[in-house]
């Protein structure tokens, strides 16, 4: 399962609308910018960078955390291509 860190910023939503465009199911982790969660201690952990939107894969590769934009869509651009 993908779970997407995500806040409906227009970053945000290039990702999500990219994962629906291909069709990967994914569920939505709310991070709510305007009140900090992108510095709790759990969104560190992952993204020590506090960056968004952020992925984390179980099924990819190690399961490992993706935080850099344009790396979350060449990532799932592969990840398409690889099923295909």
């Amino acid at each position: 399962m993908i779970e997407l860190y995500y806040w409906p910023t227009p970053n945000g939503h290039k990702i999500s609308i990219a994962l629906e465009e291909m069709g990967l199911f994914y569920e939505i982790k709310s991070v709510n910018i305007g009140a900090g969660d992108q510095f709790k201690p759990e969104f560190l952990a992952f993204s020590p960078n506090n960056r968004m939107p952020a992925i984390i894969d179980h099924d990819g590769p190690d399961g490992k955390p993706v935080t850099v934009f344009n790396l979350v869509l060449y990532y799932y651009i592969w990840l398409k291509r690889q099923a295909s």
